[in-house]
């Protein structure tokens, strides 16, 4: 079953939802102003590397709310045991790496006796 996106009437925010952020890439990337579920969209950032693509994309809602979304595109092995390897080992580095980035800071423990 699929779900339309829209009503298909046109939807115009107040003006003072209107102003995209400096970042945004306004045009087709933002659609804050034209859907009813509408988000400010940046440009993607692309960085292309010896191992394979990597591309962010961050985005705000209509709360105020921002996020990132990370692609990251690489050849995986021609082993089907190593492709699988490699893209689990891939999924829980990322983990981790998100947890140490996005996670709670860690409270000092202090030594003084």
């Amino acid at each position: 079953m699929t779900h339309a996106l829209t009503t298909g009437r046109r939807t115009v925010r107040p003006d003072s939802e209107k102003r995209c952020p400096d970042w945004c890439a306004r045009a087709h990337h933002c659609t804050a102003r034209r859907l009813p579920g509408g988000e400010h969209a940046s440009i993607p950032e692309v960085w292309v590397t010896d191992v394979g693509r990597f591309v962010a994309t961050r985005y705000r809602d209509q709360h105020g709310a921002d996020r990132v979304e990370l692609r990251v595109v690489l050849g995986l092995a021609d082993d089907e045991d190593t492709a699988q390897a490699q893209a689990r080992h891939l999924l829980a580095v990322t983990r981790v790496v998100v947890d140490r980035v996005f996670g709670p800071t860690p409270t000092r423990k202090d030594n003084a006796r």
